[in-house]
């Protein structure tokens, strides 16, 4: 079989599960894999292979253009891909515009590939919504072959908003490769030698993720605890000038410590204690099944898909968004209880394991597109609203 991913290169959730569905189709199912994109996926780096292929979309600046034309771009380009490489399909991760790019490369191209489109959030619940977009999107994933969701939450929300017939969406939860995600890549010896109960959050600190929220909890967590607690900050964002002077006026700067954007982070997940995840909207929750996968406990908020990753009481501590105080309490049974702390990170590690196994989901996906070769397509038309 041979695939083209489209996705967002950056890092994120959508860009890491692009990358790791196209390695495993390359390295454990034997296909041929090809990311288009701008740049290559966030981990993929220089990990090519006879399987993996990048093809970089090129842009034509023009002043007529407000803005570089990069849909019609990776249409076009894509388009000859497809009769070059004599694609079957196209898996394109986000609605807007991968979803919209590829059903217009087939038609260029005039060859029966078939489109996959996964969606993981922002592209139907904040773009795909708004009434500039809602017709075009709508329009897409009709036309697709198959559609899915990375939760039970973001199907529902995409069915309701677009009025899709049921069975029109299918959810394949994400996952992770436990090879990069697990107990043993634990380096606290290195990481943090002086032995502090190590808080950690992971975001592209963007408000949505209310980073604001993981200082002021951290700040009454590291109040109330016996044990010198730190904070780490994995990932950059427009709002961590804020969070350094949120930390800063609260008189724990020395604390807290930004570092940056890894490519590889599992050793350093590894090394913390407890993941903080207060977010407002999380369609999955990529960075909980991460940390989970480690062996540490969740304290996140009870919104979107989160509850679906993380169980309240066994593998970590749901609160309701925005509750500071609600989630310093559930967070300070952790950090004063050793034993519970442990209990709940073995839970976390077994769950994410079992739960979101890589192999399973990869066939699923797998599967996913010999049924859309085969012609075998669910819901055809959307419901009237």
């Amino acid at each position: 079989m041979k695939i083209a991913i489209l996705n967002y290169h950056r890092m994120g959730g959508s860009g890491i599960v692009a990358y790791e569905i196209g390695r495993a189709m390359a390295e454990e199912m034997g296909h041929m894999v090809h990311f288009v994109g701008l740049e290559p996926p966030f981990r993929l780096g220089e990990q090519y292979s006879d399987r993996i292929k990048f093809h970089k979309v090129w842009l034509k600046d023009y002043p007529v253009f407000n803005y570089p034309p990069y849909t019609l771009a990776l249409a076009s380009q894509l388009s000859e891909l497809i009769v070059k490489c004599n694609i079957d399909v196209i898996h394109s991760h986000y609605a807007l515009p991968h979803a919209v790019a590829a059903l217009l490369a087939r038609d260029i191209a005039g060859r029966d590939v078939k489109c996959i489109t996964t969606l993981h959030g922002t592209d139907i619940t904040v773009v795909g919504a708004h009434p500039t977009m809602k017709n075009i999107t709508c329009h897409a994933l009709m036309k697709c072959d198959a559609v899915t969701a990375v939760s039970n939450y973001l199907r529902k929300e995409t069915e309701e908003i677009f009025g899709l017939p049921e069975g029109r969406v299918q959810t394949i939860y994400n996952f992770l490769n436990p090879e990069f995600f697990n107990p043993a890549l634990n380096r606290k010896a290195r990481l943090n030698p002086e032995n502090d109960f190590v808080c950690l959050h992971i975001s592209n600190l963007r408000q949505v993720k209310r980073p604001l929220d993981v200082i002021r909890i951290f700040y009454r967590l590291q109040e109330k605890s016996t044990r010198p607690m730190k904070l780490w900050i994995l990932g950059e964002g427009p709002m961590q000038s804020e969070m350094m002077a949120l930390a800063a006026s609260l008189g724990i700067e020395d604390k807290v410590r930004f570092m940056g954007i890894f490519t590889n982070i599992g050793s350093i997940v590894a090394s913390a204690d407890l993941l903080i995840m207060p977010s407002s909207q999380e369609s999955f929750g990529l960075s909980a099944l991460e940390a989970m996968a480690c062996g540490l406990p969740v304290l996140a908020a009870r919104a979107g898909g989160l509850p679906e990753v993380v169980k309240d009481g066994e593998t970590g501590f749901l609160f309701p968004t925005g509750d500071v105080g609600a989630a310093a309490k559930k967070g300070l049974q952790l950090v004063q209880n050793p034993s519970l702390l442990r209990s709940m990170g073995k839970h976390a590690a077994r769950h994410a394991v079992e739960a979101f196994n890589m192999d399973t989901i990869v066939h699923q996906y797998n599967d996913l597109y010999a049924d859309a070769i085969a012609g075998k397509r669910k819901g055809e038309q959307p419901s009237s609203t």
